[in-house]
């Protein structure tokens, strides 16, 4: 079958399978919209009716200074029992960290260009988080992302796991150092049909 791309090209027959098959993969379930007064970024009562869940994110902080602002993601309001390992990539170097004993208190997403920097520079993320409904597994986070200004940038790929079987019901994104999510940042949690 060809490649559909435009609507006035597509036959009744394949516009409506194109359709559906675009229409169904993702759901929106909520998005948050930064307003420069708030830290911390709150998901609730996520329903349990998607195989996966992933983030999308755009977001800038609040902080004047220079420095990059970073946040974690936890889930069901635990703070513990997290582990995860990072790979970092700039123009010029590259290195890599983690922590692999369950010790750590959330899931790192990502940093936010600092209010100082250049403006209208934001950082962006896309993380998928695996079997979230299931209570049999420990759940498992993938991410990617990355930001630049004044031609200094990084990109930074995470992988995490939650030790915890428990279904996942709520998330909550916490700016680390208290700097809040600048105006025009954007974080939108979609469900994904598996």
């Amino acid at each position: 079958m060809p490649l559909i791309t435009t609507r006035s090209s597509a036959s009744a027959r394949g516009y409506g399978v194109f359709l559906a098959a675009a229409s169904t993969a993702f759901e929106s379930i909520a998005t948050y919209t930064g307003n420069s007064s708030s830290s911390v970024i709150t998901f609730s009562s996520i329903p349990q009716t998607f195989k996966h869940l992933q983030l999308r994110m755009i977001f800038r902080g609040t902080n004047p200074s220079g420095s990059n602002g970073g946040s974690i993601m936890t889930f069901n309001g635990s703070s513990s029992n997290y582990t995860f390992h990072q790979l970092n990539g700039s123009g010029t170097a590259a290195n890599s960290s983690g922590y692999v004993t369950g010790t750590y208190a959330g899931v790192y997403v990502g940093a936010m260009p600092a209010d100082g920097v250049t403006a209208n520079s934001y950082g962006v993320a896309i993380y998928d988080i695996h079997d979230y409904a299931s209570s049999s597994k420990n759940k498992t986070v993938r991410g990617f992302t990355g930001l630049d200004y004044n031609t200094d940038g990084f990109v930074r790929q995470v992988s995490s796991v939650w030790l915890d079987t428990s279904a996942i019901n709520s998330i909550v994104i916490t700016q680390l150092s208290g700097w809040n999510f600048k105006t025009g940042s954007i974080v939108g949690l979609y469900g994904i049909k598996g």
